[in-house]
C-alpha cells in the first residue's frame, strides 16, 4: 500500500466545500441542458476519498471511473453513447469514460483536451465553473456526433442528478 496515497485520503480535501445543494442543483441543470439535442447521456460522479478497503486493494481512479460506470449503468443506453465524467477530490484525479458508440467517434486529443482544461479550472479553484463548462462540452460533443436526426423524441435515459460523495 502508498502510504502517499493513504494520505492523501484521510487529509481534508479543500474541494468539497465546493458541493452544497446549491451547486448540486447546478450542476443537474447543467447536465440536463448539455443532454439536450442529441441521444446521448451524461453522467457526473464526484468522490471526496475512497473507502480503506479499496486502497488497501490498490484501486486506481481509473478502475473506480469504471466500476461507477458499470453500476450506474452508464453502458445501458439506446445507442451505447453513455459518457461518465468521475473526479476523485483527495488525488485530484478526473477520469472520463465514454461508451463504445461515442468512444470510437471523438478524436483521442478533444478527449484530453476536454480533460487538461477542467484540470487547469480545478487548480485555479474554479471548481463548479470548471465542471459545468466541460459538462456543457461533453454535450456539444454528443450532439456532433449523434444529432438527434430522425429521431424527434429524446428520452432521458438515466438521472441527471450527480453522485456526489463528499
Amino acid at each position: 500500500m502508498n502510504i502517499k496515497r493513504v494520505w492523501q485520503h484521510l487529509k481534508p480535501n479543500p474541494f468539497r466545500r465546493h458541493f452544497d445543494a446549491d451547486a448540486q442543483a447546478q450542476l443537474t441543470q447543467i447536465i440536463s441542458q448539455a443532454e439536450l439535442g442529441h441521444r446521448g447521456e451524461i453522467r457526473l460522479v464526484v468522490e471526496a476519498k475512497l473507502r480503506p478497503s479499496l486502497l488497501w486493494r490498490g484501486v486506481t481512479p481509473r478502475e473506480r471511473a469504471i466500476t461507477w460506470f458499470s453500476d450506474l449503468r452508464v453502458w445501458d443506453t439506446e445507442g451505447n453513447t453513455g459518457i461518465l465524467l468521475y473526479l476523485l477530490l483527495a488525488e485530484n484525479k478526473l477520469e472520463l469514460v465514454a461508451d463504445r458508440g461515442i468512444a470510437g467517434k471523438v478524436p483521442q486529443a478533444e478527449w484530453d483536451a476536454l480533460c487538461q482544461q477542467l484540470q487547469r479550472d480545478l487548480a485555479e479553484n474554479r471548481v463548479v465553473a470548471g465542471l459545468s463548462h466541460t459538462l456543457s462540452q461533453l454535450g456539444a460533443l454528443l450532439a456532433q456526433h449523434f444529432p438527434m436526426g430522425e429521431h424527434s423524441d429524446n428520452p432521458n435515459e438515466l438521472s441527471n442528478t450527480p453522485v456526489i460523495i463528499v
